[in-house]
C-alpha cells in the first residue's frame, strides 16, 4: 500500500473518457452532460472540518427511457488541513501536522429518472455509483520531529460508494443542475514505502452548474403537421 502514483494518469484517462463518450453521442437526444463546481465536505479529518472545493463534470447515457449509465468526475483544489502522522516518541504514537494537497474523485454506476413533468422545466434524478477518491498531498518536516519513516507524502485512495440526488431545471432559457450526495468511504491510515495515509472520514458532495443538452425537443415522429 505504498506510493499510489498510477492513479493520478488514471484519474486523467477517466475524464478524457467522459469527454470521448459526450463527443460520440452529442447528436443523440439520449445523453446529459453536466459541468460545474464540485465542493466536498468531510466532517471528520484528524476532528476537525475540511472542505475541498473545485470543478466536477458528469455524464449520463440513457440505455432506457429512464435509466441511464452514469460516469462522474471531480477535481478539487489544493487545500491546507490537520492531519496525523505516526511519531517515534510520542506518547499515543502520532502528532498532528499542517498538510497541502489536491484531491480528484471518479464515479461510475446509474441514475434513474424519479420525477419528469411533461413540461420538461425540471428533472429530479437519483445516483447511485461506486467511487474512488484519490488525495496527494505533502507536509513540512521539522527536523527536530522523528518521524517514524523518511520521505513527505501524502497518499490515500478511498474506494467507497456514492449515493444521491440531483436536480435539473431551467433558470429563464439556461438548463441548471444541482446535486448532493453522501459518499461513504472511512479509511483507515497506513505508513510505509516512503509516504503515508491519514484517516478521512465519509463526506458530503455537492455539484452544481449547467446541464446539456439546451434543449430537447420532441422527435420527429412525434411532431404534429398543421394543415391549412
Amino acid at each position: 500500500m505504498g506510493n499510489k502514483g498510477p492513479y493520478l494518469p488514471f484519474m486523467k484517462r477517466c475524464f478524457a473518457l467522459i469527454l470521448s463518450l459526450f463527443s460520440l453521442t452529442v447528436y443523440s437526444q439520449n445523453f446529459h452532460l453536466n459541468a460545474g463546481g464540485a465542493f466536498a465536505l468531510f466532517p471528520d479529518i484528524n476532528s476537525k472540518p475540511v472542505l475541498f472545493s473545485g470543478y466536477g463534470i458528469n455524464y449520463t447515457y440513457y440505455l432506457f427511457k429512464r435509466t441511464g449509465f452514469y460516469l462522474g468526475f471531480n477535481h478539487y483544489l489544493p487545500v491546507t488541513y490537520y492531519g496525523e502522522l505516526p511519531y517515534s516518541e510520542s506518547d499515543n504514537g502520532t502528532i498532528p501536522v499542517y498538510i497541502t494537497g489536491a484531491a480528484s474523485s471518479f464515479e461510475w454506476g446509474v441514475k434513474v429518472k424519479v420525477i419528469k413533468p411533461e413540461s420538461k422545466k425540471i428533472e429530479v434524478n437519483a445516483i447511485l455509483a461506486e467511487s474512488i477518491f484519490t488525495h496527494k498531498g505533502s507536509y513540512n518536516k521539522d527536523p527536530f520531529t522523528k518521524i517514524s519513516q523518511e520521505g513527505s507524502l501524502i497518499n490515500n485512495v478511498i474506494p467507497s460508494f456514492y449515493l444521491g440526488a440531483e436536480m435539473i431545471f431551467k433558470a429563464g432559457s439556461l438548463p441548471l443542475f444541482i446535486s448532493g450526495g453522501y459518499v461513504n468511504g472511512e479509511r483507515k491510515p497506513y505508513g510505509g514505502f516512503g509516504d503515508y495515509s491519514v484517516k478521512f472520514s465519509s463526506s458530503l458532495v455537492v455539484k452544481a452548474g449547467i446541464s446539456l443538452p439546451i434543449m430537447r425537443g420532441p422527435v420527429p415522429s412525434d411532431i404534429k403537421l398543421i394543415k391549412y
